[in-house]
């Protein structure tokens, strides 16, 4: 590395591999995975199924999603119905189970998290429709109730469901510093983003870093550290304005186009533009293995330049 004491330090969110999460889509599903697992159970004890009217409610829900326009007393209308469904296919699997002695415990983990899931899925969903109020940590699909509607800045796509992940670069190598699932404000990571550069290299002196890090408690902390910085000046003038102006130019520029190319070309070029992983231990070691391969790829250009420099000498 050339310059081991600059970091570069921002936030990105590597998408999952989800369909369109709507209320009405995830109400169906739920449904649809239970009335299927009540039926095997009925099945195989050689028991009549309750009454329930769910190939009725399915035509109705196939109706409704091929129709053009979608309107909000449509909508409203599908909520009511599928709610009711799916608060009586729960009762009726928890019967069952109950017939038989059988409690959620006794069940294989993939089968207990996708119920439990449901069961969550029904008590945030009618909290919002009765309430008309949002919840914290709201599930978007049973396949992987981890995931969390994450709001982006974004002009084109302003909410994101995956990891967010904060990275650290330095002299153009990535490293993940925090990643999570849930939100997070990333202007708070900016001291252990410092204490992971000093570890790696030994110092840190210069970071470059969006509006967003530029708190007061980060700008303390890095004139306490003697850190420059690329936040915009507050207060007067210092007696080295010019060349403060110009490292501070210098710091935003660099991490603008390197660190914000890397995530694109880590995007487009290393499978991280969607995450086709199904579980969340596994989705983590994809975004690992994707970022640091094209790490790899840029040590051995940068290996190869070298070694041809050494010839040329």
């Amino acid at each position: 590395m050339t310059h081991p004491h600059i970091a570069h330090m921002d936030a990105t969110a590597y998408e999952s591999n989800v369909r369109n999460p709507t209320d009405v889509k995830l109400l169906w599903e739920s449904c649809e995975w239970l009335h299927k697992k009540t039926t095997w159970w009925y099945n195989g004890l050689g028991k009549p199924h309750p009454r329930i009217k769910f190939k009725e409610q399915r035509m109705k829900y196939l109706n409704y999603q091929k129709s053009r326009k979608k309107t909000y007393k449509m909508e409203k209308k599908r909520k009511r119905s599928l709610l009711y469904l799916l608060n009586k296919c729960i009762h009726q699997h928890d019967a069952i189970l109950n017939y038989q002695g059988i409690t959620i415990h006794h069940l294989d983990d993939s089968y207990r998290k996708r119920y439990l899931a449901i069961h969550q899925v029904y008590l945030q969903q009618e909290h919002m429709f009765e309430l008309k109020e949002k919840v914290k940590n709201r599930i978007i699909s049973i396949d992987k109730p981890y995931l969390h509607p994450i709001v982006r800045v974004k002009e084109n796509k302003p909410v994101g469901f995956g990891a967010k992940v904060h990275m650290v670069q330095i002299d153009g190598i990535n490293f993940i510093e925090h990643i999570s699932f849930e939100a997070f404000n990333e202007c708070t990571r900016l001291n252990s983003s410092i204490f992971m550069v000093r570890k790696y290299t030994g110092k840190c002196t210069h970071v470059g870093a969006d509006a967003i890090y530029a708190t007061n408690k980060n700008r303390t902390y890095c004139s306490k550290e003697n850190i420059q910085t690329s936040f915009i000046r507050k207060g007067k003038a210092g007696p080295i304005e010019d060349q403060r102006n110009q490292m501070e130019k210098i710091l935003a520029k660099d991490r603008a186009t390197r660190m914000e190319g890397s995530f694109g070309t880590e995007k487009n070029h290393y499978g991280l533009r969607r995450i086709m992983a199904r579980t969340e231990a596994t989705e983590k070691l994809w975004i690992f293995f994707g970022v640091h391969t094209a790490n790899l790829c840029k040590l051995i250009h940068k290996i190869q330049n070298n070694s041809s420099l050494k010839q040329v000498a």
